[in-house]
């Protein structure tokens, strides 16, 4: 079973952990990560999910993943872009961008940026978790929100809104 470290609202660590099963009080909070790859021509790397997901499957997402018991939320976004995509990246390339409290979900959810030219050729896919991967800039994006084919979440525009003033 896959194990979570249990936090406060203001992200502390209790100490404690549940696996992901478990039941959790209202008060009791795990983290999570996403990870927005973005080129020099400001494109984002966005995956579409397996049809075998459990969550969202065939939608257009990003890199997103729990954290598990003893990662840090940045460790958790190397993994899961290791684990997903095929794509190794280093701690001082993951920028934190974003930390979100999601009261709804208990998550502590950090959104970080990488800035990096990767090729599509060179990605590897985990079969169970991802069907295909592309770049798009973030019309496309906003489009692809806009016809229910992306993952939605309200605090999206204001990511996509950074990445247009990004140098």
């Amino acid at each position: 079973m896959e194990y979570w470290d249990i936090y406060d609202k203001d992200g502390n660590f209790t100490g404690r952990k549940k696996g992901k099963y478990e039941k959790w009080s209202k008060d009791e909070y795990h983290l999570a990560t996403e990870v927005w790859v973005i080129n020099s021509k400001k494109q984002i790397l966005i995956q579409k999910r397996s049809d075998k997901c459990e969550i969202l499957p065939s939608m257009w997402a990003l890199t997103t993943g729990r954290v598990v018991s003893g990662e840090t939320t940045r460790q958790g976004c190397i993994r899961e872009l290791r684990e997903e995509l095929g794509i190794n990246a280093s701690e001082d390339e993951c920028k934190l961008v974003k930390s979100y409290l999601k009261n709804r979900l208990g998550m502590i959810w950090d959104i970080y940026f990488i800035r990096k030219d990767i090729e599509l050729k060179n990605i590897t896919l985990q079969k169970d978790e991802v069907s295909r991967a592309k770049f798009v800039d973030t019309d496309e994006f906003r489009q692809m929100l806009k016809e229910g084919i992306m993952c939605e979440y309200s605090e999206i525009y204001e990511l996509l809104d950074i990445v247009d003033k990004l140098d």
